[in-house]
């Protein structure tokens, strides 16, 4: 027999699941009215259909059909919808995605900056609510595409990312200019100051053997195990070097 309690539970989790549907499909046609116009833009600065076919993964008949199909003026009010709810539609090419990575020229920006950061989690947080895959980021600049460094978002990292944001505010708030910030101050290194909004701490050698189950009782599997380290660390954006340009302390001379 079912117990009421039981009821009330399945009855809430359809309610997510339907929910977590709708949002879906709301993004789905965000999603497509944003690459509806990206593609008549671009098709507007010269791109040829071919082009833009390969990069939108097309096939040219379709490309050329959404764009002769598209209304400019209702595409640029579209944009607007998009940024009114959020959405990050980027209008400007020459624009740099990862700008406040390179820091900011006023406090006011860097409280936006932290705002932005603050509905990531909320979002975050309302997609692991609602049950299924969990969200992903991705550990390193856009600027760095195709080279990406996905990792998923637990609680425990939106707590982090929370409690960064609360330290770096706590001290935006007492700052009368960017250049007197200490904690909240921006890292020279776009892709070190990338992983501290996400407090992601650098990649410590025992913890990831220790998280890889990686061996390391012999000299020959403490040289194994530095390379995998290497590897990781340049996958993350944490070093420039590839593992096989990186001097290994445990490999032979």
């Amino acid at each position: 027999m079912t117990t009421i309690n039981e009821r009330v539970e399945a009855g809430r989790r359809r309610r997510r699941v339907l929910v977590r549907v709708t949002r879906a499909v709301w993004r789905l046609d965000q999603a497509e009215r944003e690459r509806g116009w990206a593609l008549v833009s671009a098709r507007a600065e010269g791109v040829s259909i071919r082009a833009l076919a390969k990069a939108a993964g097309l096939s040219p008949s379709r490309v050329h059909q959404i764009v002769a199909a598209a209304d400019p003026d209702a595409l640029d009010s579209t944009l607007g919808e998009l940024r009114a709810a959020g959405w990050p539609a980027p209008e400007d090419p020459d624009s740099d995605e990862d700008a406040e990575l390179n820091g900011r020229d006023s406090i006011a920006e860097r409280i936006c900056d932290e705002v932005e950061w603050l509905r990531r989690c909320v979002d975050w947080l309302a997609q692991l609510d609602a049950g299924g895959y969990p969200p992903a980021v991705n550990l390193r600049p856009d600027a760095d595409w195709p080279d990406t460094a996905h990792v998923t978002v637990t609680l425990a990292r939106v707590r982090a990312v929370l409690d960064r944001v609360a330290a770096d505010l706590d001290e935006l708030a007492r700052a009368r200019r960017v250049a007197d910030l200490n904690t909240a101050a921006v890292l020279p290194d776009r892709h070190a100051e990338r992983r501290r909004r996400l407090a992601e701490p650098d990649l410590d050698f025992r913890d990831f053997c220790t998280a890889q189950r990686l061996p390391a009782s012999s000299t020959r599997q403490l040289e194994r195990a530095w390379d995998a380290w290497q590897a990781e660390r340049y996958r993350r954006g944490e070093t420039g070097q590839r593992a096989s340009c990186i001097n290994n302390p445990f490999r032979p001379c």
